[in-house]
């Protein structure tokens, strides 16, 4: 059996194959709810391979320059801050624990 392959362009970034976050940047006057959604349906579809932070950089990288003050953009800023933190916490409950 043949597949067509799709003629609809969805994005050129490696770490987001189904396109669900170039949709989001095209998406005229989307809210940042909607973009908790379509990041959530995003982060559940990233390939096990791909390290979050590095995905969420690499949007970053390509959606920053041209949509600053898109809610997508200011939630992937909040994703890697939020993971940072985390890594942070985590590091910090491994020396307490060697400590004692």
């Amino acid at each position: 059996m043949l597949y067509k392959q799709s003629k609809v362009f969805k994005g050129d970034i490696h770490c987001d194959k189904t396109g669900l976050i170039f949709e989001a940047y095209n998406i005229k006057d989307i809210d940042s709810s909607s973009c908790k959604i379509i990041f959530f349906d995003w982060l559940m579809s990233l390939d096990s391979s791909f390290d979050q932070d590095e995905a969420i950089k690499e949007l970053l990288k390509h959606y920053l320059p041209k949509f600053p003050d898109h809610p997508m953009t200011k939630l992937l800023n909040e994703g890697i801050d939020r993971n940072l933190e985390i890594r942070q916490r985590r590091k910090r409950g491994r020396n307490i624990k060697r400590a004692i």
